[in-house]
Order: C-alpha cells, then structure tokens, then sequence
C-alpha cells in the first residue's frame, strides 16, 4: 500500500479515469453486471431444488466483472488462469491477517505458529506476481494497435508509451491485484451474507420479491434506473452491508506524521485500523444492532434514509475505489436473483453467523436451495 502523496495521487487519479472510461458507474457497466448475472442465474437453475454450495459461482461471477474492467474480456469458470487466480486470491484473503500481525512485530516471523503462515503467504505473493505477469504479458501481446483503450492494462502500457515517469514503476501488477482481490470478495462475501440473512428472514426475502414484482415483473431484467423505486429492496442491501461489515477493521493506514486524536498521542509511522464494525454495531447509533431490520433505513413514509454511522466503503482520502460499482454489482445481482428465485436453507441446516476473519469477514461454507419462482 503506498504512502499518501505526489505518486499515491497519481495512481488514484489514473484508476478514478480509467475505471470511469471502461464504464463504472454508466451503462456499459450495467450491461456487463447484467450478463454476468445472466450467466449465475443460468448456473443457479441447473442447480435448483437441491442443496448446493453457490460460493464459487458467485465469486466467478463477480471477479469476470472485475476482469472485464481490467483486461477487456471475461474468462469461462474452467479458465486454467482465471482458476489459479481465484485460488491464491482466496487462501491470500484468509492468511492476510496473521501477514499484517508480522507487517507489526517482525520478529514473530522466526516463531513456527506464525510462521508458517507468513512462508505460506510470501510463496502466494510470488504465485500471484507470477500469475498477474503473465494475464499483463498476454494483454500486451494481444492489444490492439489502435484504437482507445477498453482496459486498465491497456490504459496503463499507452500512458506508459506516451510519458514513461507518468506512472510509478510496478504500479499496473499492484493496481490489478488490489481490484481483483478487493473487488471480489467484498461484493461476493456481502451478497453471501445477505443470503443466509435472507433464509433465516422469510419475511424480508418476501417482501423483496414483492416489491420487485410490482416494480419490475417477471418479463424484463431489474435494471439501475428502477432503484428510486425500490426502496425496501434498497434497505435490505444496506442492511446486508451493515450487520456484517464484510471489511470490518477495513484496510491497515498509518500515520504520516505525529497527530493527536481524541487526547491520544500518536506517533508517526503508527498502524491505525479504522474499526468500521464497531461503528456498524454501536447501540448507540442503531435500535437493537444484532437484529436484521431492513425498515432501519427506512422513514415514516417508507422512503430510503441515511445513517451518519453508516460506513460500508469508509471515507476520506481512501475511501472504496470501487464504490460505484460495488453498489451496482450488490443491486442487480441481489435483484436479479430474488426475482427468478426463492432460497431456502436444507432441512435441519443450522446457519453460522460468526465468520471466518480474514482480509475480509466471510461466511463459513453452507449449502442452500434455489427454487425457481413460478
């Protein structure tokens, strides 16, 4: 992660363009978002009316968005690359945790329970450098020798032609890391939460369809522009984000100079983690927080209103990169399948709300059932 400064505003610059270039938050996003669904949709009902675990479907799913941002195409879910990608991304996630404990205390490196982790992460950092290179070289190869850039590497290696010291050296392989990591697994693991909370609360996941019908019918995909008009599906996704803040300390900064917070000293060069559960749970801020209450974020009329303690993407200078797309990806893939879909947990399934902490808070392995709605 870089030091703010000259090159971090740079780099964020660049991703901000680029991002808005290949479509975030515009039409062309929401037709990609749609075909992916499309896709999932299609995977979930020659799985439907049986038990089954939905986890790497899901994640497919979301990460091809993210592919197709960064490299201009989508891959198949046997894709050998796309496959080895998605296994070092996820194992890096859960050993993320105990790699940021040594990033503190490096000594406890030489200790085995530690570790061993740490050798097992460092061996995945050199997998991933290895894989990304490869996805770049490929690109690189294969770009085309006109035309704008449609991608993020192809953004990146013209800007580089053009003005070699635009960019910080290394930049493109981090960058591309960081948005497919980050870009997947939080949108994924919120949508996995969401579903659990949704079979454990019929009620809600009626209510959704409901509004959907009424708003969207049966006969055409949800699209962005039918949001103002779903208020209670809106709440629901906000309620998913809250109750179980997938980036619950978000992402490790540290302080550039000496600053006092609050009567606390603190040196430069101190770690600081931003406890984003702690200000998603506060009973101070929200009527009986462990509940899942979608109406929380509703007023009098049943209108969609906001909460100052409501935080999923943090804020500031670092604020999500991705927000934007983030909040489409949760609206059209949670719409999408509540409209063609009712999930029911197995009989006798005891769901787990605790988690596993990794980079990110995600939901043990459960298995559920889709039945297609008639």
């Amino acid at each position: 992660m870089r030091q703010y400064g000259p090159q971090w505003k740079v780099l964020r610059r660049f991703s901000t363009s680029t991002l808005r270039s290949c479509g975030m938050g515009t039409g062309i996003m929401e037709d990609k978002i749609t075909l992916e669904c499309q896709h999932f949709c299609t995977a979930l009902k020659e799985n439907a009316d049986r038990p089954f675990d939905l986890t790497h479907l899901l994640h497919n799913a979301v990460a091809n968005i993210i592919c197709s941002m960064a490299i201009g195409k989508r891959f198949e879910s046997g894709d050998p690359t796309f496959l080895r990608l998605m296994a070092i991304v996820e194992r890096a996630m859960v050993l993320f945790i105990t790699a940021h404990v040594i990033n503190i205390y490096p000594v406890l490196r030489f200790f085995p329970v530690v570790g061993r982790p740490y050798e097992e992460w460092m061996d995945l950092t050199v997998k991933c450098h290895d894989c990304m290179t490869d996805v770049i070289a490929q690109q690189q190869k294969s770009q085309k020798a006109s035309g704008e850039p449609n991608n993020i590497i192809d953004a990146f290696t013209k800007s580089v032609e053009l003005n070699p010291d635009s960019l910080p050296d290394q930049s493109l392989m981090y960058l591309l890391i960081d948005l497919f990591a980050a870009g997947t697994e939080t949108t994924a693991n919120t949508l996995r939460w969401g579903l659990l909370y949704l079979m454990t609360h019929p009620d809600v996941q009626t209510k959704v369809q409901a509004e959907l019908d009424e708003v969207v019918g049966r006969d055409r995909p949800p699209a962005v522009s039918d949001k103002p008009n779903l208020p209670y599906t809106e709440a629901t996704i906000m309620e998913m984000q809250r109750i179980r803040t997938v980036a619950p300390l978000s992402v490790p900064h540290c302080t550039t100079s000496d600053t006092a917070l609050l009567g606390y000293d603190i040196p430069a060069g101190t770690d600081v983690l931003i406890n984003l559960w702690s200000l998603h749970m506060d009973p101070g801020s929200w009527d009986n927080p462990d509940k899942f209450d979608p109406s929380r974020f509703l007023d009098g009329n049943g209108q969609l209103q906001t909460n100052d303690s409501f935080m999923p993407f943090s804020t500031g200078r670092r604020v999500c990169l991705g927000e934007q797309l983030a909040k489409m990806e949760l609206f059209l893939f949670l719409t999408n399948m509540l409209q063609q879909f009712t999930f029911t947990l197995p009989e006798g399934a005891r769901p787990n709300f605790d988690g596993i902490l990794g980079a990110t808070l995600r939901p043990e392995s459960f298995k559920l059932i889709a039945v297609r709605r008639v």
